[in-house]
């Protein structure tokens, strides 16, 4: 609004309309979800950053509409200019004292008598204070914009609010030039939902018919007993409670199951035949989708992550690189690893992130590993396209304290896909974050860089997400997930395993808040089989995972898992288990281990050295890999150990493992290639930048290290590398192990010596 040519097209536009239809007002109000502007030169520091969010770009969208104003008064003197205060532009401009005689003020929510999130604004954003303050800029009368019943983007709360909408109604009158409401309700607006829609519109209208002081209550008495007779003095108390209450039914289950008892109550006095009854069915069916929450209240959340916010996120700029230095420094508590979907298993490609917020902007960065100068697959050719889930991407499912919940996918090229799944699903993709997105690809990893822009302000449900800074008492839930495609395999990792195939579990999203390290109550009944999965882990019992492998509904993947774990802790079972795992990799996989726990890894080979491992799934495969490798290894064949186990480190992520891969490639180039710097390398792989060491494969890296220095004559070198063993806290078998290798070292050196 900086551009003279825009304003000077304005201006002819709007005369244009004035002189063809014979207008006597035009509106030149910004285009919907307007949240921002550039920083060139002519807007830079035009916005209001220290203003409330709804005053951002006040002074820059109405001086365009004062300057627009005063031109078009000089030709069409009666005419006016109408803008809406809305969004960034809500407040009153601070720069201007007085606007153009001409101009007319539309304040979108200047009554706000039904607000999701319990409060109608704050301070300068309260309606009250946002009228007043608008009438000292303009002598005009003022207009007002509403938006209800929201029925067609999913709402379902009883907010039978006949005071709000009363008590807001003559608030205005007298200072009003009238109202707006655009009513969103579905197009079969006869039948749905009528039993709500048609009492805010009911009240709305029959309050526009007296002065000042129309008596909500005198009419709403009316009302019940006009529309539901017998059952009038029962449908009064339930629609007293419901507008005092209606607010807290999305999180309490208690004031949701009191209203529906409430309303069974006024139920059971009409004749479901009578006129009375049928009106009371109406509203029987549009509490439906409050018995469905109250349901869904029912089921507690199990188990799940928690991610905190602290302190302040700056300095960001989206372009991919995640080099800014609160990306480099972000604190532990808002970062955190993926795990796969459907076992809660460390997947095969490791994804990371990290969260900030600032301001009233959601920051989350991605770190995607890949496999080395493979670069991930984009379906997408451009924003919004639903081609992108055949790809590679990043998915955030986002439920704020208020809205439950936003789907934001992006893929590798930076295309985005934005969803509100909290309307019909119809209207799903109608829905605009406004988010700004970059990505970057490298040759082993890509990365992902995103912001949203987070109001509070409800009146435009299609742009942005709607919530208010996440705390510890209102704490929002999101799950952070990556789909990774390719000809061989799918992985499916998140933030918060599901236990399923889909990443749309809701009750599995994380706690997500700012504030202070806390523990959220869970139910500890409540399980899946990531969560089964993990505790028969903890408990290595074959019989655990038997059971586990038994459960109803479980995917074949699931079922291999299980099955595969049992076989290795049950030996003596172990062939009769291994022939239930249904998916062949799996059982392959099995195989392999098993012979190679009974000594028998010339038959591995046998079987296995022509097995094609490039055909099993990718999620797989570092696995056979692996198990080979120690194959050849045992058998004394160096060069196929190498390969093998050189591929596997590829196809795996979890740290344990690849330390057990990496040991073994030590030991192999050791002892079968007589590769001493190469088995030193792999050696120093295992316990390089690791200030403490604790797992048995440390220990022997440590062992092998010492080893080589030894025989290269290296002996002080040698005992300080067993030092890193730190024997005055070493107990038990280890402990031993690494003095009587100190002692080998000491004996060699004066072997040396003498």
């Amino acid at each position: 609004y900086s551009n003279d040519e825009l304003f000077h097209e304005t201006v002819r536009w709007a005369r244009m309309l004035l002189d063809t239809y014979q207008f006597e007002t035009v509106s030149i109000m910004p285009p919907d979800g307007y949240t921002s502007i550039c920083q060139c030169e002519k807007c830079k520091g035009k916005d209001s950053p220290e203003r409330n969010e709804r005053g951002l770009l006040s002074d820059h969208v109405w001086d365009f509409v004062n300057r627009v104003a005063k031109e078009i008064a000089k030709t069409h003197p009666r005419a006016k200019v109408l803008n809406c205060a809305y969004g960034v532009y809500t407040l009153p401009p601070l720069k201007i004292e007085k606007l153009e005689p001409n101009v007319q003020v539309c304040i979108v929510g200047g009554r706000r008598p039904v607000n999701k999130s319990g409060v109608k604004g704050e301070g300068e954003s309260s309606p009250d204070v946002l009228r007043a303050a608008w009438q000292k800029k303009t002598d005009n009368q003022l207009l007002n914009f509403e938006n209800y019943p929201f029925t067609d983007r999913g709402w379902y709360l009883p907010s039978y609010s006949a005071h709000a909408i009363g008590e807001s109604v003559n608030a205005t009158k007298g200072s009003s030039a009238g109202e707006d409401i655009w009513l969103s309700a579905a197009q079969n607006f006869a039948t749905r939902n009528i039993g709500f829609n048609h009492f805010m519109v009911y009240f709305t209208a029959r309050m526009y018919w007296g002065g000042k002081d129309t008596d909500v209550d005198t009419m709403l008495r009316e009302y019940c007993h006009l529309f539901y007779g017998p059952a009038e003095q029962e449908m009064l108390a339930f629609f007293t409670y419901c507008e005092a209450n209606w607010n807290a039914m999305e999180e309490d289950k208690a004031k949701a199951d009191e209203a529906l008892a409430l309303f069974e109550k006024a139920k059971s006095k009409t004749d479901a035949a009578s006129v009375y009854g049928k009106r009371i069915d109406l509203i029987d069916d549009y509490l439906n989708g409050l018995r469905m929450k109250s349901e869904q209240l029912g089921q507690k959340r199990g188990p799940v992550p928690r991610v905190r916010l602290v302190g302040d996120a700056y300095d960001i700029v989206i372009d991919g690189k995640l080099d800014e230095e609160y990306w480099q420094t972000c604190p532990v508590a808002a970062t955190g690893k993926f795990r796969e979907l459907q076992t809660g298993r460390t997947p095969t490609f490791g994804t990371s992130f990290k969260s900030g917020w600032q301001g009233g902007n959601l920051y989350f960065a991605f770190r995607c590993d890949e496999l080395p100068n493979e670069k991930p697959v984009s379906a997408s050719t451009r924003d919004d396209d639903q081609a992108i889930w055949h790809g590679d991407l990043i998915e955030i499912e986002l439920a704020t304290e208020t809205h439950s919940y936003y789907q934001i996918a992006i893929s590798p090229a930076g295309h985005i896909v934005d969803l509100d799944r909290g309307t019909a699903k119809g209207q799903w993709f109608g829905w605009d974050s406004k988010a700004e997105v970059a990505t970057h690809i490298a040759d082993d990893h890509w990365t992902v860089e995103i912001r949203f822009p987070v109001t509070a302000d409800e009146n435009d449900p299609l742009n942005q997400i709607i919530g208010r800074h996440p705390t510890q008492s209102l704490p929002w839930h999101i799950n952070l997930c990556r789909q990774r495609i390719r000809e061989n395999g799918q992985e499916l990792s998140a933030l918060s395993p599901t236990g399923t195939t889909g990443f749309h579990e809701p009750m599995k999203f994380a706690h997500f808040y700012d504030g202070r390290s806390h523990q959220f109550d869970f139910d500890s009944e409540v399980t899946d089989f990531a969560i089964g999965f993990s505790n028969a882990a903890k408990q290595r019992k074959a019989d655990v995972f038997l059971a586990l492998a038994e459960r109803e509904k479980i995917t074949d993947l699931q079922k291999s898992a299980a099955l595969e774990q049992a076989a290795m802790l049950d030996k003596a079972s172990a062939d009769a288990i291994i022939q239930r795992i249904p998916v062949e990799s799996v059982k392959k996989t099995a195989q392999m281990q098993s012979l190679l726990a009974h000594g028998k890894a010339p038959e591995v080979i046998s079987q296995f050295a022509n097995e094609e491992l490039t055909q099993w799934p990718f999620w797989k495969r570092g696995d056979g890999y692996h198990l080979r490798g120690r194959a050849y290894n045992i058998t004394k064949e160096g060069a196929k150990a190498e390969a093998d186990l050189s591929k596997a480190l590829a196809w795996i992520s979890e740290p344990r493992r690849r330390d057990s891969i990496l040991l073994t490639l030590a030991l192999n180039r050791q002892y079968n290639l007589s590769d001493e710097d190469g088995a030193l390398e792999a050696f120093n792989a295992i316990v390089a930048g690791r200030e403490q060491i604790g797992s048995a494969d440390e220990y022997a890296a440590l062992q092998g290290i010492a080893r080589v220095q030894t025989r290269r004559g290296e002996y002080d070198e040698a005992l300080t590398t067993l030092n890193r063993a730190n024997l005055d806290k070493l107990q038990g078998t280890w402990r031993e192990n690494i003095l009587k290798s100190i002692e080998d070292v000491k004996e060699a050196k004066r072997v040396s010596v003498n």
